[in-house]
């Protein structure tokens, strides 16, 4: 037998992430990510226990692990048993052998559409989009906030980034649904913001501004330093 956590109510709902000891399971660093502002950013550890049963060890988190409202060190990972971490709620599931690659493959529609737009980019439908290329590149950098140390680099545009977007998708519970717009500029790259005082650049609020090196765009608790490669 094969044992999953399953996400049943929270962000990704649905997602399906195979259980093997020493993985470790957070916010953001960590091997299996969860988009959920209460998790710790290494929240807890999957180990094997002396009878040889799967568990999920808290290690040490802000919120730690519940069960039923219960907060609890550690989890035995036994089939149908339902724990939480911040938010999000999930359920051990145990497959067959056989049935496991299957069954790991299932993801949500948001990460299908991803997968699905980059596969769809070689074929041409980038120009098909009007979409241009950011000559240099674009480095955004979280350097504070729930996805510190998380980096994108961006090749082309416009890219549009708020709480909804599938595209720049920005986790902080501030995070607009539109937060700002970056746009290909000659030799630079434009940001329009999308949500006046709720988004600042280099902490001032602007409507539109051309990126420099190294400037920081704002919301909530979050900072993203921009770079040029």
């Amino acid at each position: 037998m094969v044992t999953f956590i399953e996400i049943v109510e929270g962000a990704n709902e649905g997602s399906r992430f195979k259980v093997e000891e020493g993985l470790t399971i957070g916010r953001s660093r960590a091997d299996i990510v969860i988009k959920d502002p209460k998790a710790s950013s290494t929240h807890a550890q999957f180990a094997i226990d002396g009878k040889g049963q799967f568990v999920l060890m808290d290690m040490d988190s802000s919120n730690g692990i519940h069960i039923a409202g219960r907060r609890v060190k550690k989890v035995a990972l036994l089939s149908g048993v339902i724990f939480e971490i911040g938010r999000t709620q999930f359920r051990v599931v145990t497959v067959e052998e056989e049935l496991a690659l299957d069954f790991s493959r299932l993801i949500t529609w948001r990460n299908i559409l991803k997968d699905r737009l980059s596969e769809l980019q070689p074929m041409g439908l980038i120009e098909q989009a009007q979409l241009e290329r950011f000559s240099p590149a674009l480095k955004l950098t979280f350097i504070q906030g729930i996805q510190t140390d998380e980096e994108i680099i961006l090749g082309y545009g416009p890219r549009m980034a708020g709480s909804d977007s599938l595209d720049i998708e920005l986790l902080d519970e501030e995070a607009p649904k539109e937060a700002f717009e970056l746009i290909p500029g000659p030799g630079m790259v434009e940001i329009k913001i999308k949500s006046a005082g709720r988004v600042l650049l280099n902490n001032k609020s602007v409507s539109a501004e051309m990126l420099k090196d190294g400037d920081l765009i704002s919301l909530g608790s979050t900072l993203i330093k921009v770079a040029y490669l």
